[in-house]
């Protein structure tokens, strides 16, 4: 018996070929352990690929330019450029900076469309169109007619082929007014202004409801220089570069004195905010009150801006303004930031060259900035980023947009 159970014993103890090999079921575990990680992997990885997806997912809208519409894609995370120094107010604190990059790429939704109604359609999904109108070609002697100032109760104001200045409000054909200008139309409710040229001078002139006309620039003006209107006040350059200002036809304006020792050039204006650059000595933006002819704020040269040394050619750089953005073209970069916080700067590349002998100009509405090359120019909503080409000038101001459409032009009264 006890041999027996010796027996049994040791036939127990030996391994059998039908038995788990040692260590088998730690690794079954670890084996199942494994493919439940890497399932987990899998699917978090298609889950943050479908977010990616949905975060790059472009904005598209119905632009209007010759070539498609245009779709947006704002980067979902901002590119962070921060600038060589911080911005400072007035009161000198520092303000914070960052860069948002803004791209562009062609849709071909609509292209069978005309520019100046894939504009209007593109519009009418950004904000409230309340009025449309046409603008005539030509005047009302059959000349044709060039918008070039835009003022924000709607009046526009161009030229003819020979300088005559014309003028339409609300609509139709352009009626001309009896006087030549090249350059420097601006428009208020109460008066016009422009740049007349007498040999090598040039003076600013301005004109009342009732044809009384006087000279309102206290020392001449520049011929190729901007001249701005907003809230009843004119404001241009000298041709020594020194930034004046005048309040409507009543007196002759005065030379604004922006800070010492050099005042900088006048580059914006959105009543009551004269924005004036000084490259040279101090490098700054300055902001200046109209009213007050104090110095509000102080920044930083914008983004793309050099500061001006001996020797060195001068940067043409374009800028406007409104109550809500400051906007401006260096090369071929168009930025803009917020004039409440003068934070963030959102940048958009790939602006249009302009046409051969022509210097660009932008103007600033209550919502939309534009830039005109005299010949394809952009429509820029800064709230969105989006942005618009238009063949031929476009203007903004106020509520206001008024864009190439055919053989005419289109105006549009926008909320």
């Amino acid at each position: 018996m006890d041999d027996l159970e010796r027996r049994l014993a040791a036939l127990l103890s030996e391994p059998s070929p039908d038995d788990p090999p040692p260590g088998l079921a730690d690794r079954i575990h670890r084996a199942v352990a494994t493919r439940r990680r890497n399932r987990r992997a899998s699917v978090l990885a298609v889950a943050a690929g479908a977010t990616a997806v949905l975060v790059g997912v472009p904005l598209a809208v119905r632009g209007g330019n010759g070539d498609a519409a245009t779709t947006v894609t704002l980067s979902p995370t901002p590119a962070s450029t921060a600038p060589s120094e911080p911005a400072v107010t007035a009161s000198g604190s520092p303000e914070p900076s960052a860069t948002r990059t803004v791209t562009a790429t062609p849709d071909r939704t609509d292209v069978h469309l005309p520019a100046g109604v894939r504009l209007e359609q593109a519009l009418g999904q950004l904000m409230n169109v309340t009025s449309v109108v046409d603008v005539e070609g030509r005047t009302a002697k059959g000349e044709p007619f060039v918008p070039a100032a835009l003022g924000s109760d709607g009046t526009v104001l161009g030229t003819t082929p020979d300088g005559q200045a014309a003028e339409v409000d609300g609509g139709g054909t352009p009626k001309e007014l009896g006087f030549r200008a090249r350059s420097g139309l601006g428009t208020a409710a109460d008066f016009r202004t422009w740049t007349e040229v007498n040999g090598s001078a040039a003076d600013q002139r301005c004109r009342t409801a009732d044809g009384t006309t006087r000279t309102i620039s206290p020392q001449g003006t520049d011929s190729r220089g901007r001249v701005w209107v907003d809230g009843g006040v004119v404001v241009g350059n000298d041709v020594m570069r020194q930034p004046w200002m005048a309040k409507g036809c009543a007196q002759v304006g005065t030379v604004v004195k922006s800070g010492e020792p050099a005042s900088g050039v006048a580059v914006a204006f959105s009543y009551p905010d004269l924005f004036t650059a000084e490259r040279a000595n101090d490098k700054v933006l300055r902001v200046v009150d109209v009213e007050t002819g104090r110095v509000t704020a102080e920044h930083p040269l914008p983004e793309g801006v050099r500061a001006q040394r001996m020797g060195d050619p001068d940067q043409k750089w374009y800028a406007a303004a409104s109550g809500k953005w400051f906007a401006w073209v260096a090369g071929n970069t168009l930025r803009w930031t917020p004039r409440d916080t003068w934070g963030a700067v959102s940048v958009l590349h790939g602006v249009p060259t302009p046409k051969k002998g022509v210097s660009p100009w932008m103007t600033a509405g209550n919502r939309l900035i534009t830039y005109n090359t005299g010949a394809t120019s952009f429509v820029l909503d800064p709230v969105t980023g989006r942005r618009f080409k238009s063949p031929d000038v476009v203007l903004a101001a106020g509520d206001w947009l008024l864009w190439r459409s055919g053989d005419g032009y289109r105006l549009a009264n926008l909320r």
